[in-house]
């Protein structure tokens, strides 16, 4: 909770352009530009600097090189799109897909989490311990789809939960915070409908959530199925972002299922 008593959702992402594609209407819905009582932070893990560009005329080495730094300026803009006002980046590399050498690399985020995740981990915990969010979302154990970064973010938002109230741990990094709800993201999936416990209705924001999207624009192609669809296809496919609800520190056994990430909390 911040010092103007919103409850504060902090969002921990792997590269620019996770966010948006996750729960881009979340972000939006809980702003507090969209809220009197909520606001948002988004981390971004790396800057993904080993993506691909799919603009074809921009798919060259000297693009590649700056990547990093444009996909930077693309997460501001959609931020900006989405009402965020709050979001910063833990500086690890981009660690590529799997099998990629970038995997290899020491300054990768994948290498960073696995030899060293108590340090990696303190990145993260200053920011819990600074801004002292509510809830925190991540990804599932699989990082949703397998990639080392998303599985490195998802590993690192979990121990932050379990330290970051700690005083014991690290004190160096700050006051001891710890937050009340841990949530995974969840893409559709009628095989696994019974893991999600919290569809958040993003009706309102589905206009905001296709200009952030747009926004990352060496990411998602213009013809692809993201922007594709119309609103009038999200509203008649299901206007949710989903989640499950994979830990909690408030007194009651939370009322499953949820229409609010900050259920039990207001």
């Amino acid at each position: 909770m911040d010092s103007s008593g919103r409850l504060i959702l902090m969002a921990v992402h792997a590269h620019p352009d996770d966010e948006t594609i996750s729960m881009g209407g979340t972000l939006a819905t809980y702003a507090a530009t969209h809220s009197q009582t909520t606001d948002t932070y988004v981390v971004t893990s790396t800057r993904g600097e080993l993506g691909e560009i799919v603009i074809t005329e921009r798919d060259t080495p000297e693009e590649h090189e700056r990547l990093g730094e444009t996909r930077m300026s693309e997460i501001a803009a959609a931020m900006a799109a989405l009402g965020v006002t709050h979001f910063e980046n833990l500086g690890f590399r981009d660690s590529g897909m799997v099998g990629d050498a970038g995997n290899e690399d020491p300054r990768s985020y994948h290498q960073h989490s696995t030899t060293d995740l108590d340090g990696t981990t303190e990145r993260l915990v200053r920011i819990i311990r600074r801004v002292q969010p509510d809830v925190i979302a991540t990804y599932d154990d699989f990082g949703g789809y397998g990639h080392p970064d998303h599985i490195a973010a998802a590993r690192v938002a979990r121990r932050a939960w379990e330290v970051a109230g700690d005083p014991t741990w690290r004190p160096g990094a700050g006051p001891a915070w710890s937050p009340k709800k841990l949530y995974e993201v969840r893409t559709p999936d009628s095989q696994r409908d019974k893991l999600i416990t919290t569809r958040i209705d993003i009706t309102k924001h589905l206009g905001a959530k296709r200009r952030a999207i747009q926004a990352h624009a060496t990411q998602i192609k213009s013809d692809g199925p993201l922007l594709l669809l119309s609103e009038q296809d999200y509203l008649d496919l299901g206007p949710y972002e989903q989640y499950r609800l994979i830990d909690h520190r408030i007194p009651e056994v939370p009322s499953i299922p949820e229409s609010d990430l900050f259920a039990g909390l207001r």
